[in-house]
């Protein structure tokens, strides 16, 4: 999430607390939009978890769905 909060204070010009808050916001609304199946990888990326294990994660899913 530091990472998306970082890139919105540097390309949308906002301040800290509107990053954080617009962050929250756009995960919030992934969490609602996404399929079950796709949201722990997207979220997880969001989160800023470790690459490898959200790409893991999203090749299992997509596994499944092939």
């Amino acid at each position: 999430m530091k990472e998306l909060i970082g890139t919105l204070i540097a390309k949308a010009d906002l301040n800290q607390e509107q990053a954080t808050k617009v962050a929250e916001v756009v995960k919030g609304f992934l969490a609602d939009k996404l399929p079950a199946p796709l949201q722990g990888p997207v979220l997880s990326a969001i989160s800023g978890e470790s690459v490898d294990s959200v790409a893991n994660q999203a090749k299992n899913v997509l596994g499944k769905l092939f």
